[in-house]
């Protein structure tokens, strides 16, 4: 089973914010974020969704891609808002760097 409070714990570590930062970010209470990550309560959808965005995450990703670090959750979501042309512009890049490596 996916433990929502630990990768909460994880992502926000990752981040170096403490859990009155990510609190404060996500509009919800330092005490409440601590009991998440303990695991002592269960988050609503809502919840997560709030806290995903104060860490720069998409829900989806979250749920999704437990394992993935931050930053490859960040590349995602990044790689998901570039339109067509920037699109081709990053393969082309990643090409490049993958045949010089």
């Amino acid at each position: 089973m996916f433990d929502v409070g630990a990768r909460i714990k994880e992502l926000r570590m990752a981040q170096s914010l403490s859990t009155n930062k990510l609190s404060n970010l996500a509009g919800l209470s330092q005490s409440y974020v601590r009991k998440l990550e303990k695991g002592e309560c269960r988050p609503t959808i809502e919840t997560v969704e709030l806290l995903c965005h104060a860490l720069g995450v998409t829900f989806e990703d979250f749920v999704n891609y437990k394992d993935f670090s931050l930053h490859q959750l960040r590349a995602i979501k990044i790689i998901r808002e570039l339109n067509d042309e920037q699109l081709e512009g990053f393969c082309k890049l990643m090409d490049h760097n993958s045949s010089n490596a």
